[in-house]
C-alpha cells in the first residue's frame, strides 16, 4: 500500500489532484482509514493513474477521460473521443498557422517587402443582393469563436426548422445566421465593467417566402438589399473567419468599406460532415466617398 503522497510522487501528479479524482469518482483510493481519513493506494492502481495522466496529456477533459477509463472497456467509444480531440487539435493548428501567416505578412509589408494579398486566395464578387425575408431565433452566446457559438447555434437550426414545419412553411430557403455583439452594461449595470460587451447575440434561422408574415416561436423580419461582397467558404465553420478576413481585404482593394454585419448562408444540410459544407459570406459594403 502507498500513502497518498507516495502514490502522487510515483504517478507524477499532485496530492490535490488525487483528492479531486477521488471526489469525482475517477480514481478512488483502495482504502481510507476510518479514524484518520488517510487515503491509501495499491500498486495496481498505478496503471489507471498512468492512463489518466496520458489522456490528460492528449488534452482531454476529465469528463471524456471518465467515459474511457470508467466502466467496461469500449474501444469504439475511446476511438470516437480521441478522433474528436484530434480533429480539434488540427483545427487549432490550422488557425494558429493562419494567424502566424498574417503576422509574417504584416511584418513584411511594414518592411516594404511585396506580399501577395490574402484576397488572392478567394473568389469574390461585388453584386447587388435583393431584400430577404427571414424567420429566426435569437439567442445569447458568451462570446465569439466556435467554442462559444457552436453549442448555441447548433440546436437553433433544427428548432427553427421544426417551428416552420409546424406552421406549414415547408418551402423555406437556406439556413442563415449573423452575429452582433451585446452592448448591454456589465454584470453590475456599469458600462465600464470589464464584462460589458463580451456577450454575442446569435441570430439564426431560414430564408422564407415573402408571403410568410408570422411564425409562432420565430421572429420574422426583412433583411435589406443593397450592394454586397460575396464569397463562398468551403469546409469547416472554424475556417470562416479566415475567409471573411480575405473578403475584407478584397473589399478594401476595390475602394469600398464595410456597411453592415456579414451574413452567413448555409447551403449544406447540417447533418452532413462539416468538411462538405458550402457557406456563402454576404458582406454589405458601400463605396468610399
Amino acid at each position: 500500500m502507498f500513502t497518498i503522497g507516495e502514490f502522487a510522487s510515483i504517478g507524477r501528479v499532485s496530492v490535490r489532484m488525487l483528492r479531486h479524482y477521488d471526489r469525482i469518482g475517477l480514481l478512488a483510493p483502495a482504502r481510507v482509514d476510518p479514524d484518520t481519513g488517510y487515503r491509501f493506494y495499491e500498486v495496481g492502481q498505478l496503471t489507471r493513474l498512468s492512463r489518466i495522466v496520458q489522456l490528460r496529456g492528449f488534452g482531454l477533459g476529465l469528463e471524456d477521460i471518465a467515459r474511457i477509463v470508467c466502466g467496461d472497456p469500449d474501444p469504439a467509444r475511446e476511438r470516437e473521443i480521441l478522433e474528436a480531440a484530434g480533429a480539434g487539435l488540427r483545427r487549432e493548428i490550422a488557425e494558429s498557422r493562419a494567424r502566424l501567416s498574417r503576422i509574417e505578412a504584416y511584418l513584411r509589408r511594414r518592411e516594404g517587402v511585396p506580399v501577395m494579398s490574402t484576397s488572392d486566395t478567394i473568389a469574390a464578387e461585388l453584386r447587388r443582393v435583393e431584400p430577404q425575408r427571414i424567420a429566426v431565433l435569437i439567442r445569447p452566446a458568451p462570446g465569439a469563436g466556435p467554442e462559444n457559438v457552436g453549442p448555441v447555434i447548433g440546436p437553433m437550426f433544427p428548432e427553427a426548422a421544426g417551428l416552420l414545419a409546424a406552421a406549414g412553411v415547408g418551402d423555406h430557403g437556406p439556413a442563415i445566421a449573423f452575429y452582433t455583439y451585446d452592448e448591454s452594461p456589465g454584470a453590475d449595470g456599469d458600462p465600464a465593467d470589464p464584462s460589458c460587451g463580451d456577450g454575442l447575440t446569435v441570430t439564426a434561422g431560414f430564408v422564407v417566402p415573402s408571403r410568410v408574415r408570422e411564425v409562432p416561436g420565430l421572429e420574422v423580419s426583412d433583411l435589406p438589399g443593397g450592394e454586397a461582397a460575396v464569397t463562398t467558404h468551403r469546409g469547416e465553420v472554424s475556417g470562416i473567419g479566415e475567409t471573411w478576413a480575405a473578403l475584407v481585404d478584397r473589399v478594401r482593394e476595390q475602394g469600398m468599406e464595410l456597411a453592415g454585419v456579414c451574413r452567413e448562408v448555409y447551403w449544406t444540410p447540417g447533418d452532413r460532415p462539416q468538411q462538405e459544407w458550402v457557406t456563402d459570406l454576404v458582406q454589405p459594403v458601400r463605396r468610399v466617398s
